[in-house]
């Protein structure tokens, strides 16, 4: 918070403000999200829990983006310092948390629960930071000029590839893949409007055979384990297993909230102290509580609806939306370097795994989640900057 606050005040005092930033859509959206978690705070239930959430936000968006996109439109080299530094503490949790985790066993599903704490709550954020950063190791590794220096981060990819695979998060598992997914994608140049036609027929499919597809889930009896096999098995376990079924119960509660006030919504930061009273008896688990302690809704975007209405969600969702179609549309240029293109590329990547993986689990509360969402797209925007500044030298 003081490093935002020294930001501010040299920005006023020295006019540090990159207006470029004024024109781009992704920061039009971010402070409409701002302004809508702002305006939120009014009618909010709980006044005070909501505009601490707010300074959250606010310092994230300042530090972890503006300050971010400062370093990185003043030198590309402070892109590579950036994800670096955290690679290298995030190799000191991993190796920590293994080391925790082998005492009982390297495969014991138990014992990767909490094996990353206190760093991380527990394997589903320590899953996520691992699957973000994969991509970025991943460019890095096809980066590298110098042999030696290409097998050692490509190692490094696999070692943090089984580290993600011993957390026993199969949200980030499943966000991985989706990651890969978009990558293969983009890769094979696939147009946007045949991406929306394709999601559109999916959706309209599965309202259209819905319920076959809820009878064939329901079938499935498999409990998360620390067997490989059973543990996938159990993703789409919505009969029995208490985790699939605890989000249920709390996305159930988030909607009920949201379709009583869908505006303005509780109030920022409010969910897990008001939603006992929207749990429905035959939604509640062995793990459901009343007492407000066991965490939020387990989704961004319902969380965003039931705590601040409709519209933050819009604004939330409209920010990634920007950042993945500028995205795209740079790496597509034919005057972007090599190197650029597999950092953005990565970065995009690295988002889509989190956009995902938001439908399931929502960390954005969390300085090491956080640092990278908004740090990747600080990323993006700079290279858009830069080389959109190019092209106008250039008709000059």
């Amino acid at each position: 918070m003081f490093l935002l606050v020294l930001v501010i005040l040299k920005s006023f005092k020295e006019g540090y403000f990159k207006k470029e930033l004024l024109s781009h859509p992704v920061f039009i959206s971010m402070l409409f999200y701002l302004t809508w978690l702002l305006i939120a705070i009014v009618p909010s239930e709980m006044p005070v829990v909501s505009i601490k959430y707010f300074f959250v936000r606010f310092w994230f968006l300042g530090v972890f983006f503006y300050l971010a996109f400062i370093l990185f439109s003043e030198n590309k080299k402070n892109i590579d310092k950036y994800l670096w530094f955290y690679i290298f503490g995030l190799i000191l949790v991993v190796l920590y948390s293994m080391s925790k985790q082998a005492s009982v066993s390297l495969f014991s599903h138990r014992a990767s629960h909490l094996a990353s704490a206190p760093f991380f709550i527990d394997h589903t954020s320590y899953g996520a930071a691992l699957a973000l950063i994969l991509p970025i190791v991943a460019a890095f590794a096809a980066n590298a000029k110098v042999l030696w220096k290409k097998y050692a981060i490509s190692g490094l990819t696999l070692f943090l590839l089984f580290a993600l695979l011993i957390s026993y998060s199969r949200a980030a598992w499943l966000s991985l893949v989706v990651g890969i997914g978009v990558w293969f994608l983009i890769r094979l140049r696939i147009k946007l409007r045949t991406l929306i036609i394709t999601g559109a027929i999916g959706v309209a499919l599965f309202f259209t055979f819905h319920e076959i597809i809820m009878w064939r889930l329901e079938r499935n009896t498999t409990d998360s384990s620390g067997n490989l096999s059973e543990h996938i098995q159990s993703i789409y376990n919505i009969r029995s297993d208490a985790s699939n079924l605890e989000r249920i119960n709390r996305w159930d509660a988030a909607l009920d909230m949201f379709m009583e006030r869908p505006l303005f919504g509780w109030g920022p930061g409010t969910y897990q102290f008001l939603y006992a009273p929207f749990q429905k008896s035959y939604n509640k688990t062995i793990v459901s509580t009343n007492f407000g302690d066991s965490g939020n809704a387990h989704s961004e975007y319902l969380g965003l609806m039931s705590e601040s209405g409709l519209p933050s969600a819009i604004a939330f969702v409209g920010i990634w939306v920007f950042i993945l179609i500028r995205g795209i549309r740079l790496i597509q240029r034919e005057d972007i370097l090599r190197e650029d293109r597999n950092i953005v590329l990565a970065c995009i990547v690295g988002l889509v795994t989190y956009i995902f993986h938001a439908f399931l689990n929502n960390f954005l509360d969390a300085d090491k989640i956080a640092a990278l969402y908004w740090g990747y797209m600080a990323v993006i925007v700079a290279y858009d900057v830069k080389y959109n500044k190019k092209s106008e030298i250039l008709k000059v």
